[in-house]
C-alpha cells in the first residue's frame, strides 16, 4: 500500500496537484491525531472537529510547508497547538462537560470480543486509575507524557511540536514519570493496579 511513501514524497505530490496524496496522509495520520486529541480533550466529538480542523489547517497550509522538521511533527504542533485552545476556551465557560471515560476508553480502544470480561474490567479500572494520576501532572508534564508515550514521538520530535528545548522535554518527561510514581507507586503496592 501506500505506507511506503515517504510523507514528503506525498507532500511533493500534493504540492503538483495530487489530492490523492492528501488523502493518503490524512488516512495515515487521522487515527493517531484523532487518539491524541480524544486522550487531551476528553470529549468524543469535540476531537473528532479538532481533528477535521488539524487536516484542514494542513490543506491550508502545506502548499507552503517546508521539512524543516517530519510532517508529523508538524500535524501534532497543529494538533497540540488547537488542544491548548481548546482549553483555554473551555477555561473560559464555567461548564466542563466530560463524557463518561469508559465510553472515550471504549471508542478509543478495540476489544478482543473473546477476552475475559473480568480482565476487561480490570483493565478498565486500571485505565482510569493512569489517567487520573496523569491528569494530576502540570500541562507541560502532561504534553510530554502524552506525546512520548500514548504516540511514540521521540524528544526531538516532542521539543519541535511543543517548541521547547529537548533538555526541557526531558526535564518535563523526567518529573512527570517520577511523579506518577510516587502516585501510582502505593497502588501497585496494594495490587489495586
Amino acid at each position: 500500500m501506500d505506507k511506503m511513501i515517504d510523507d514528503e514524497i506525498l507532500v511533493t505530490q500534493f504540492k503538483a496537484g495530487s489530492q490523492k496524496a492528501f488523502d493518503t496522509l490524512m488516512k495515515r495520520y487521522e487515527r493517531r491525531i484523532f487518539g491524541y486529541l480524544l486522550r487531551s480533550v476528553r470529549n468524543y466529538e469535540d476531537a473528532e472537529e479538532l481533528t477535521l480542523e488539524v487536516f484542514f489547517k494542513a490543506y491550508r497550509a502545506l502548499p507552503s510547508w517546508q521539512p524543516k522538521a517530519k510532517f508529523s511533527t508538524w500535524l501534532y504542533t497543529i494538533a497540540s497547538n488547537l488542544s491548548i485552545d481548546y482549553h483555554r476556551s473551555k477555561a473560559r465557560k464555567p461548564e466542563f462537560i466530560f463524557e463518561d471515560e469508559e465510553i472515550i476508553e471504549t471508542r478509543l480502544v478495540a476489544t478482543d470480543i473473546s477476552s475475559n470480561p473480568e480482565k476487561q474490567l480490570e483493565e478498565k479500572e486500571r485505565g482510569r486509575i493512569i489517567r487520573e494520576a496523569v491528569d494530576e501532572l502540570s500541562s507541560k508534564q502532561k504534553s510530554v507524557f502524552m506525546l512520548t508515550r500514548y504516540e511514540g514521538l521521540q524528544i526531538k520530535e516532542v521539543a519541535e511540536t511543543l517548541g521547547m528545548a529537548e533538555g526541557t522535554v526531558k526535564i518535563h518527561l523526567h518529573r512527570a514519570m517520577k511523579k506518577l510514581q510516587t502516585i501510582l507507586q502505593p497502588l501497585w503496592d496494594n495490587n489495586e493496579i
